[in-house]
C-alpha cells in the first residue's frame, strides 16, 4: 500500500528515513492533472509499527476523508471512495468521526487547495468520483 504525495510534500520528509520506501514517477506516465509536470513521488510505508504518525503524508492523515469539489465549486469531506487492500472499520461499520477531526480535516483541505496543482487534483479526482456515481445512476434506470 503507498500514496502520492501531494505537491511539495516530499520536502516535509527526509527520503534516507526508514519507515517509508520513496519512488519518483513521472506524471505523464499516470492519471495525474494536466497542470501537473515532471516527477511525483510515490511512497509506501514499511507498516503500522513503523509509522511516524506526527509526520505521515496528507492524505494519510486526513483519511478516511477525502476533499471533493462539486460542481458549483464547493469544498466538501466524502469518506475515501478508493479501493483499499484491507478493511477499514471507519469506512465499512460507518463509525461516526470525531467532530473536531472533520473540521480540523475541512479546514486543512481549504488552506491546501489555494494551491492550484492541488485543486486541480482535487477537482479531477472529483469529476471521476461524479462521473463513476452518473454511471452507476444509468445503470440503474435512476432508481435506487
Amino acid at each position: 500500500m503507498g500514496i502520492y504525495l501531494l505537491p511539495g510534500e516530499d520536502k516535509v520528509h527526509d527520503k534516507k528515513d526508514s519507515w517509508l520506501t520513496w519512488s519518483a514517477e513521472d506524471t505523464e506516465d499516470y492519471d495525474f492533472p494536466e497542470s501537473w509536470k515532471g516527477k511525483v513521488y510515490f511512497v509506501q510505508c514499511k507498516g503500522p509499527s513503523k509509522c511516524k504518525r506526527e509526520i505521515r503524508p496528507m492524505q494519510c492523515r486526513t483519511f478516511p476523508l477525502t476533499p471533493h469539489i462539486d460542481e458549483a465549486s464547493e469544498l466538501t469531506l466524502v469518506y475515501n471512495d478508493i479501493e483499499l487492500p484491507y478493511r477499514c472499520p471507519l469506512i465499512d461499520e460507518e463509525m461516526p468521526l470525531n467532530e473536531s477531526f472533520v473540521q480540523a480535516t475541512f479546514t486543512v483541505w481549504k488552506h491546501l487547495i489555494r494551491d492550484p496543482l492541488i485543486y486541480d487534483l482535487v477537482k479531477m479526482d472529483s469529476e471521476m468520483r461524479e462521473d463513476a456515481l452518473a454511471e452507476l445512476w444509468d445503470k440503474l434506470g435512476g432508481k435506487l
